[in-house]
């Protein structure tokens, strides 16, 4: 990892005779290697706390609904608007990631995986348990596996972020052109490039938490790198669950 390391050590040459405290700025390899994991877990770590909202919050929507409860029935009628509200959140987040506290973006993602798992829990009325924790199992080893290569590969994966936006694109447009085809043979063509797409956007969004981390630690502003951690968990949570989602859709017995 030290050719990574090239922004720090120009940061500490240029600056050899300034410290705020009277001192020389001195960050070794080791420092910049604690925070940087330090910073990327926490990513993972606020990930995984979103996931546990949205299913925690699916799974008592689905058994509302399950037990004919009548507020589960009403968040079901209500469903465009949460997906609407979802949206919404999402398009704040990120209006708001230069100008808001890193609490602030922390709680406007545990609000999104809230709404998220209330609009998830119609997935337990449409596709059979052991296809959803088959999906979630297959999800979890191949985002192990790329967030392991996203983290210790020295080369730059940003480079590929305009091709996955590109490809990511198409498949939305394919995706709303064939809700009036009703192609069975292009839903599984989209589920299968929405499942490479999002794989690779895993060890890439891994590998641009770390670099920023990299470019931003010399600087040693705790709330910038507070923001790069609590975006680089959206970004995180959004590929882990669209993975899911198109995984989903490609063992898709229904029930």
């Amino acid at each position: 990892m030290k050719k990574d390391y090239d922004e720090l050590e120009t940061y500490n040459h240029n600056n050899d005779g300034y410290n705020e405290y009277g001192g020389q700025v001195r960050m070794t390899y080791d420092d910049l290697d604690r925070i940087v994991s330090s910073k990327v877990r926490g990513s993972m770590l606020w990930m995984v706390l979103g996931l546990l909202v949205t299913g925690i919050t699916g799974y008592m929507v689905y058994t509302g609904l399950v037990s004919g409860n009548p507020i589960a029935y009403g968040i079901l009628k209500m469903y465009w608007l949460f997906a609407i509200l979802e949206i919404a959140v999402v398009f704040g987040f990120t209006a708001l990631v230069y100008k808001a506290n890193s609490s602030t973006l922390r709680l406007m993602f545990l609000a999104y995986s809230f709404l998220n798992g209330l609009t998830f829990s119609v997935l337990g009325m449409v596709y059979a348990p052991e296809i959803i924790v088959s999906a979630f199992l297959g999800t979890f080893v191949l985002f192990a596996v790329l967030a392991v290569y996203g983290y210790l590969t020295r080369e730059n994966l940003t480079k590929f972020t305009p091709i996955l936006v590109a490809g990511l694109i198409a498949i939305i447009l394919v995706s709303i052109i064939n809700i009036f085809l009703q192609n069975s043979g292009v839903d599984l063509f989209i589920s299968i490039i929405g499942v490479i797409i999002f794989t690779i956007f895993i060890a890439v969004d891994v590998n641009r938490i770390r670099n920023n981390i990299v470019a931003y630690a010399a600087q040693e502003d705790s709330e910038i790198l507070n923001k790069i951690e609590i975006v680089g968990a959206l970004n995180l949570y959004l590929d882990f669950v669209n993975l899911f989602i198109y995984i989903l859709r490609l063992l898709g017995r229904r029930k």
